[in-house]
C-alpha cells in the first residue's frame, strides 16, 4: 500500500461514499465524492481524507460495536493491513479488534460502521485513482 488517491470499495462492488454532512455510505455507482487521499503516519498507522475537503474518516469518541463511521474536521488514524482475499485490505482501528464495516441498520444506502471482524467479510480494495 501506498501513499495515494484511491476509491475505496466493499467486496468490490460498493463504493466507500462522502454523502452529505458528515455522512458516509456504500454505493454501487460511482459519483465525484470517492476519491479518498490515503497518507502513512510516522506510526505505522495511515489517515484517510476525502479527497477534495479537509475531512477525514473518523468516528466519535472511543471505539464502540457499530459506532458510526463519519467525516471529521481532525485526522483519526487507522491501521490497514492484508485482508481476507487477494488483493483486499482490513481496515481497522489501532490497537482494537474493530474494523471499518457495514452498520446493522438494514437501510439504503448502507451506512458505515465500526464492527467486529466476521467470517463473510470480504475485505476492502483500494483502486487507484489518476
Amino acid at each position: 500500500m501506498n501513499d495515494g488517491i484511491y476509491r475505496i470499495t466493499l467486496d468490490g462492488r460498493q463504493i466507500l461514499t462522502a454523502a452529505g454532512g458528515d455522512n458516509l455510505v456504500l454505493l454501487p455507482e460511482r459519483t465525484s465524492r470517492q476519491e479518498w487521499q490515503v497518507q502513512r503516519t510516522d506510526n505505522e498507522t495511515w489517515v484517510i481524507r476525502r479527497g477534495d475537503s479537509s475531512q477525514f474518516l473518523g468516528f466519535d469518541g472511543d471505539p464502540d460495536t457499530f459506532e458510526r463511521v463519519r467525516l471529521f474536521g481532525q485526522p483519526r488514524e487507522w491501521r490497514i493491513i492484508d485482508g481476507p482475499r487477494p488483493g483486499t485490505f482490513t481496515i481497522g482501528v489501532p490497537n482494537n479488534e474493530l474494523t471499518l464495516g457495514l452498520h446493522p441498520a438494514l437501510i439504503f444506502p448502507p451506512l458505515v460502521a465500526l464492527s467486529p471482524v466476521f467470517n463473510e467479510d470480504n475485505g476492502w480494495s483500494f483502486e487507484s485513482v489518476d
